[in-house]
């Protein structure tokens, strides 16, 4: 994707840094099925097929198709591949690609569903209750990114932007709650990684020198920079089904959904000096200089995030003819509750181990609620009598409608996310996937199964009225701009970014109740750029205005996921 995300400051419209924006709305509200081994293996194309408690999460009408009872258990793995390049200088030179993995286990899904008969001949012939948790996304995400950078360090972009913040606030503990600072500026300055110069509210990193006149700083040498950055968790749904079979010819089914999802980020920025030589610190103590040389700085953002939503769905299957299916469903918005805590660290040494410092933030905390988009999807199947089947799904959702609201909102009051909502309504819009699955029969007992999927990406950009291409966060840093109509968006675009998945699967059923299905699914990501801090305005040693960009990361992430479905049907 083309959009480049910028360290910690991007995910905070809020001085704390917590998240309530755009993109992870987008990361909350996504769902990349799981499922049963045999849904997962027929690519999640189930809306018109039914059968079993993975096609029951994608359509409700599913379990009342099967005609029996059954309890599942579906233990598997993630394993992430992540191929990483670092350029220190924009996009421009990327290194070559290092590689990092990361696994764990997981539980795509556990399900029990039951059918009762009603001993009619027409009309409602049976209805299905059951109760299924399975996961609808996986977080799991590591990526380790390094070089050499000799013209702009992330010490020195923190003290660029702590321009105009008086040392007073800068230095007080106390500033963390009682004032307008961002907390990474804070908690950088605190752990000795800039300091001030000139005029109170000038800083300089202490990966910088300041020139004889004092007019302005620079990178005097060589720094080995290092981006890490980690995800973990999942969402799952525990869904409560009811299904029924109208006359073996129609089918309806209710799902009321209560998601849960726990979203872990982890971002690391290290910087060491490649020769301490190069970067003498001058500290003022006692009415006396004393000389040191800067070795490494180190800066991590943790993130957690708690989610608890629910939700309502509708979904029908016809049989019209006899082989053909077709399949509908209907998912009402999503509304969450989201727990948010966040903490940063920033720690400096020196070669006089004295003045090395390092510091921890509070731990921040903040509850909202979040409405998800609502989601459309339609199948059509077709059974080839007890020989196999293939199905076709096409799924929609509006992110266009996702909307931040505070827990217990004054209706009189301004509204606190107005920005967010706004960027939401006009930069998120439309998503798109089609699954394809196919199943074949090539015992009664043995059958093989593929699947595919093709996702497109809600996110989008516009042309304004002057024919520039305006991002979300262009639209965020001018929204009064746009708002008052000083400036205008006149055409949108989306990114042309595709998520594909591949799952090749088998199925066993014996001739009693137990039946075991297994599937390897691959998922293919777009690749992403990250910048490990934002651009700033630096100087080379001769006092000359570089245009030069900070560093950026090209991250390219798979995902494999392995998982095995134990099955008795009752």
């Amino acid at each position: 994707m083309k959009k480049i995300l910028a360290a910690v400051t991007l995910l905070a419209f809020a001085a704390g840094a917590g998240a309530q924006n755009m993109y992870d709305a987008i990361t909350f509200s996504q769902n990349h099925y799981f499922g049963t081994a045999r849904s997962m293996a027929m690519g999640n194309a189930v809306t018109a097929l039914g059968g079993d408690l993975g096609s029951a999460v994608i359509n409700p009408a599913g379990s009342a198709v099967a005609g029996f009872g059954q309890f599942v258990i579906t233990p598997g793995f993630t394993l992430s591949a992540v191929n990483s390049a670092w350029s220190p200088e924009g996009e421009n030179s990327y290194s070559p690609s290092t590689g990092l993995t990361q696994t764990r286990m997981n539980m795509p899904n556990i399900g029990l569903s039951m059918e009762f008969k009603t001993g009619r001949r027409q009309g409602v012939k049976s209805f299905n209750f059951g109760v299924i948790s399975t996961q609808t996304n996986n977080y799991n995400f590591a990526s380790d990114a390094f070089g050499t950078n000799s013209r702009t360090s992330k010490l020195a972009e923190f003290a660029d932007a702590a321009f105009g913040y008086p040392e007073s606030t800068l230095a007080n503990s106390g500033s963390f709650q009682n004032s307008d600072a961002p907390w990474d500026l804070l908690t950088a300055y605190q752990g000795g990684m800039y300091g001030p110069y000139g005029w109170d509210g000038e800083y300089a990193g202490v990966t910088e020198t300041i020139s004889d006149d004092g007019s302005y700083h620079y990178v005097p040498g060589p720094l080995s920079q290092t981006s890490s950055r980690t995800k973990r968790g999942s969402k799952n749904d525990l869904i409560f089904n009811l299904g029924l079979n109208i006359s073996d010819r129609v089918y309806v089914g209710f799902n009321v959904g209560l998601p849960t999802a726990r979203y872990r980020y982890s971002e690391n920025f290290y910087e060491s000096a490649v020769d301490p030589s190069q970067f003498p610190i001058i500290y003022e103590d006692m009415d006396a200089d004393y000389l040191t040389y800067f070795n490494r700085g180190t800066y991590s953002y943790d993130y957690l995030a708690d989610l608890a939503g629910i939700y309502a769905k509708i979904g029908v299957i016809v049989r019209p003819m006899e082989g053909l299916r077709l399949g509908a469903t209907f998912q009402t918005p999503t509304a969450y509750t989201v727990s948010e805590r966040w903490q940063h660290y920033a720690s400096t040494t020196f070669s006089d181990s004295y003045y090395d410092d390092s510091q921890y933030s509070p731990e921040g905390e903040y509850e909202y609620s979040m409405r998800s988009p609502y989601r459309a999807s339609f199948g059509l199947a077709y059974t080839i009598g007890k020989s196999g089947a293939v199905s076709v799904d096409y799924e929609l959702a509006d992110y266009s409608v996702m909307r931040f609201s505070e827990l217990h909102r004054n209706r009189m009051s301004s509204d606190a996310f107005l920005v967010q909502n706004m960027t939401n309504r006009y930069f998120a819009g439309v998503a798109h996937s089609v699954r394809l699955g196919g199943e074949f029969k090539v015992t009664p007992a043995f059958a093989v199964r593929a699947g595919y999927t093709l996702a497109t990406s809600p996110e989008r950009y516009w042309t304004d009225s002057a024919g520039m291409t305006v991002t979300a966060d262009d639209y965020a840093d001018a929204f009064y701009d746009y708002y008052d109509r000083a400036r205008n968006l006149v055409t949108p675009h989306y990114y042309k970014d595709r998520t594909q998945s591949f799952a090749l699967g088998f199925g066993y059923s014996s001739a009693g109740s137990f039946f075991l299905d297994a599937v390897a699914r691959l998922t293919r990501y777009p690749a992403s750029t990250f910048a490990p801090y934002f651009d700033y305005d630096s100087y080379d040693q001769a006092g000359n205005l570089q245009s030069v960009l900070s560093p950026r990361v090209s991250d390219d992430r798979s995902l494999w996921n392995v998982a095995v479905t134990f099955g008795w049907r009752f």
